[in-house]
């Protein structure tokens, strides 16, 4: 299993002993982390809605005067601040539930169940794709 709590690497790393919750300082630390990634990316899709927007807008749309643009921008991040620590997107507690599983362990896969391996190839009679012969080949 893999340690997940950066500030108490003693409880089972690299080993398959079950690890420790994760301290309260790591967890804080990791919420306002996941929270501030959420606040940017609302905040680049505000960026983007607002620009897309001046755009589209006709010469006479209010949308299109670009005067008050800083203060639409300085109001949009404070909106996506807002909005991110009421975690109304998701993102942050998707974040968490990779960072912070509850039990406080990270389930790693078995490397005898990869995607693709080469035992796996040869255990149905063939290799590798990248290796095999071409189906089509490029020479007259």
């Amino acid at each position: 299993m893999l340690n997940n709590d950066l500030q108490n690497p003693s409880a089972g790393a690299g080993g398959d002993a079950p690890v420790a919750a994760a301290s309260p300082e790591y967890r804080k630390k990791a919420e306002k982390a996941a929270e501030m990634f959420e606040a940017q990316f609302v905040r680049e899709m505000f960026k983007q809605m607002r620009k897309t927007t001046r755009e589209v807008a006709g010469e006479d749309s209010v949308f299109a005067n670009a005067m008050n643009a800083d203060m639409l921008d300085i109001a949009d991040g404070a909106l996506a601040d807002q909005l991110a620590s009421q975690r109304t997107f998701g993102i942050a507690k998707v974040i968490l539930a990779q960072l912070l599983p509850e039990n406080g362990n990270i389930p790693v896969k078995d490397a005898d169940a990869a995607v693709a391996s080469l035992k796996q190839g040869r255990d149905a009679g063939q290799g590798l794709a990248a290796f095999a012969l071409p189906m089509f080949p490029l020479t007259k």
